[in-house]
């Protein structure tokens, strides 16, 4: 049975010249019931560009540039892609299963680029993280980028050449994003092993990077790992953008985003963490002041500041399972260790009987307070965890989609698990601890020792 679109919201692209430079769209809602805001915003930088919401009166939206942007609500658990662009017109429908569709066939191919990468990983997940013979792997992928690209081009007389440019560099983008992760971070691979020999493939930077520019990042490091035995500096590697990057503001795009990228997600930054603290942010900071994308940098920079050890920890609210307010003052003076997971996070869920395990073993000590705090968006979800749980040791916390609040942002929270150890003395221990171990519990008890 086909779905009837409850809601129609029209964006009609407007001419205010001839020319290119000077345009945007004009963007206008009727609803038949009531609807939660709706914002559109830039994929990468989140740069708002509209809300949507009802009775809303008819007005103009600036558009500088072609981009690729997220139609979602607040919770960002409904989203669709759209590709923006000048004199574009377009209706954004949403249907009775919640879910957003638009009338453009640009867009129903950029979300098919979206969705069917993650399909197709999902569905060769066992073969690409087993196997041994990593050669086979760009292989494979090249078969799906031209299956993809096939697709694309069924449609290409149908489709604005801008539109069109944006689909075939997404459609690379991020296939070549998802190799560089694996054979990275994953695989561990070296940077001149074969696997790599993709990059080659990848056209030289242009605008078209700004819709998902990590790819030049991960291909820039293994061009200076070739070249050199090791990062030796993070000066020295925003100097390398700069030199591969001939323009300035793609320049500037990129190196806005590597800092931002190695403050939100170290992880895929193994060879460059272990040279980036407080000083060296500092002086990035200043060397980039002019940096057109400064603005990337500005809240990263201060979550990477406020969650730094010997900082006093930010004092968050929560909930309990009973609907109580907890507040983080409250077990001041206390050793305090959080544990901020999700019910829909497979790492954390792995992680949980350690937790469980260590909460088990203070549960008997006033001076240890274990928190366990659950980020989820649903509040329901969450208790229905709970209930499910033979044992209970820890105190439970809910704060709703908590990884966007002040406590994700204080705590400089972009992925979780994340479990964060705070000292007697309301001050942060570690707020970068990725799994419970022995050592978090040698940390507790040296802290325990202290007056």
């Amino acid at each position: 049975m086909k779905l009837k679109p409850l809601i129609l919201i029209t964006i009609l692209g407007l001419c205010y010249q001839c020319k290119e430079k000077s345009a945007g769209f004009t963007m206008s809602l009727s609803s038949a019931t009531k609807l939660d805001t709706l914002y559109v915003s830039e994929l990468i930088t989140k740069k708002p560009i509209a809300k949507i919401y009802e009775n809303n009166k008819v007005k103009n939206i600036a558009l500088e540039y072609p981009t690729v942007a997220s139609i979602h609500n607040k919770k960002k658990n409904i989203e669709y892609l759209t590709i923006l662009e000048q004199h574009k017109n377009l209706d954004i429908s949403i249907l009775n299963d919640a879910t957003l569709t638009t009338n453009n066939l640009s867009d129903s191919l950029i979300n098919y680029l979206w969705k069917s990468n993650t399909k197709y990983i999902q569905e060769n997940s066992s073969f690409l993280f087993t196997t041994q013979n990593t050669d086979t792997i760009p292989v494979m992928f090249e078969k799906f980028r031209v299956k993809r690209e096939n697709e694309i081009n069924k449609f290409k007389n149908k489709i604005s050449s801008k539109s069109l440019e944006i689909l075939y560099f997404q459609n690379n983008a991020r296939i070549y994003s998802f190799l560089f992760w694996l054979g990275r971070v994953v695989k561990q691979l070296k940077p001149n092993d074969r696997y790599f020999n993709f990059i080659k493939n990848i056209d030289s930077p242009n605008q078209l990077l700004k819709s998902l520019p990590d790819i030049y990042l991960y291909k820039y490091e293994v061009e200076y790992l070739r070249e050199n035995k090791s990062i030796e500096s993070i000066t020295d590697f925003l100097r390398f953008i700069e030199e591969k990057t001939n323009n300035k503001d793609v320049a500037d795009f990129l190196k806005a985003n590597y800092i931002k990228s190695l403050i939100e997600v170290p992880s895929y930054w193994e060879k460059h963490e272990k040279l980036f603290n407080t000083e060296v942010l500092t002086q990035t900071l200043n060397s980039e002041k002019n940096n057109i994308y400064y603005s990337l940098i500005e809240q990263p920079s201060s979550s990477f500041y406020a969650s730094q050890k010997g900082e006093m920890a930010y004092l968050f609210q929560a909930e309990d399972s009973l609907g109580n307010q907890f507040n983080l003052d409250s077990v001041l003076g206390k050793v305090i260790f959080i544990d901020t997971w999700a019910t829909w996070c497979g790492p954390c869920i792995k992680h949980r009987p350690k937790v469980l395990k260590l909460a088990e073993k203070y549960k008997d000590n006033n001076d240890v307070e274990i928190l366990l705090v659950s980020v989820d968006t649903s509040k329901d979800g969450w208790l229905s965890f709970l209930a499910k749980e033979h044992k209970q040791f820890g105190r439970n916390l809910f704060i709703e989609n908590g990884m966007r609040t002040k406590f994700g942002n204080n705590y400089n929270i972009k992925s979780i698990p994340r479990y964060i150890l705070i000292g007697k003395d309301g001050k942060i221990i570690n707020s970068n601890i990725t799994e419970p171990s022995i050592a978090i519990e040698r940390e507790i008890e040296n802290e325990l020792k202290t007056k």
